[in-house]
């Protein structure tokens, strides 16, 4: 299967995350690309537009996953634009992944969560059940581990 990961990491943890994904689908014999996504100018929480250097190619890849850290209690900016900028992915499959400083209770990824889920349907892509690592003094080896075989098995 063709899989595109698109990821917005401020701190690297994201981008960790992403990166074992990517191994893990490869190991699995899937064709794979990761692409960390690539904003113009400064963006914080309350941003409410994102512009791209590239926008990236979407409708090459079977499956595609988004991650994002947790910013400000709800779903990174950089990730809403994007989809707002994403035109359909119809008969695609799509799973959002998030990291946050703070254990999922507490930081707003539920939200975070929904807020992109609806995004996704609204693109009528066929939504898969996300994950959210609390990485802070919480996120172990063995964490990040059962994340990426927890993510893997839910794309096959």
């Amino acid at each position: 299967m063709k899989i595109g990961i698109f990821v917005h990491s401020q701190s690297g943890n994201t981008a960790k995350l992403a990166l074992a994904i990517t191994h893990c689908l490869r190991e699995k014999g899937h064709d794979v690309d990761v692409e960390l996504l690539r904003p113009i100018g400064k963006i914080n929480p309350g941003t409410r537009h994102v512009e791209f250097k590239k926008l990236p190619e979407v409708n090459e890849y079977d499956f595609l996953l988004f991650g994002s850290p947790i910013w400000a209690f709800n779903a990174s900016p950089v990730i809403v634009s994007l989809l707002h900028q994403i035109t359909s992915l119809k008969g695609k499959k799509a799973l959002y992944f998030t990291t946050s400083g703070f254990p999922s209770f507490m930081s707003g990824c539920k939200r975070a969560h929904k807020k992109v889920k609806e995004l996704l349907q609204d693109l009528t892509a066929e939504v898969i059940d996300g994950y959210a690592l609390s990485w802070g003094i919480w996120c172990s080896k063995k964490r990040l581990d059962q994340a990426v075989a927890d993510i893997c098995s839910k794309i096959g």
